[in-house]
């Protein structure tokens, strides 16, 4: 009987493990269930990213061919504005030439240069290009190119005493130096 008894007790033990087991077999269906959910989530998420990541791709190059060809119609038609200016300058120039060829009247056609040359000059304020105002100021390599010295004690040394070739800059940028005359001392040339 004993026996029997412990028979009972190990096939009831042997049960028990059994229930247990197929709790965590079950929980592991369920879990397995939950992470194959999981990944099919997330292999819909990364499909529609690589789908966004591939359009904003495209989207991207299209975004860059057309910053060249903009970038590239600038640097050909940049300057129509100031052409078109300038253009009328030319009609002026073209007007006054005509007209003192048929009036040998000089001082009507001084007047007309100086007009034009107003006109002109009104122009490249308009397009921020200012002349280098260095005459009588200390010599500067960046403003100015020194074509000459002179030995003067009316000036300090270093000084601009001429403008042989007047600079411009546009905006802050020097776009043609000043060419210029440069005292020294008296001392320096001896």
């Amino acid at each position: 009987m004993e026996e029997k008894e412990k028979l009972e007790e190990e096939i009831e033990e042997v049960k028990e493990e059994i229930k247990k087991e197929e709790q965590e077999v079950e929980e592991l269906k369920n879990r397995v269930a939950e992470l194959e959910e999981k990944v099919k989530k997330l292999e819909t998420v990364a499909r529609n990213s690589n789908i966004r990541a591939a359009d904003l791709q495209r989207e991207l190059e299209y975004l860059k061919e057309r910053y060249r060809r903009d970038l590239e119609e600038q640097r050909k038609y940049g300057y129509e504005k100031l052409a078109l200016e300038l253009l009328s300058v030319l009609d002026n120039f073209e007007r006054a030439l005509s007209v003192a060829s048929q009036s040998k009247d000089f001082d009507s056609l001084l007047k007309g240069v100086e007009m034009i040359y107003s006109e002109l000059r009104k122009i490249l304020e308009k397009f921020h290009i200012q002349e280098i105002d260095i005459e009588g100021k200390e010599f500067d390599p960046y403003l100015a190119e020194a074509v000459e010295t002179v030995a003067t004690s009316e000036h300090p040394p270093n000084t601009v005493v001429k403008v042989v070739q007047k600079g411009y800059k546009l905006h802050e940028k020097v776009i043609r130096p000043a060419r210029v005359v440069v005292s020294v001392s008296e001392e320096e040339v001896t």
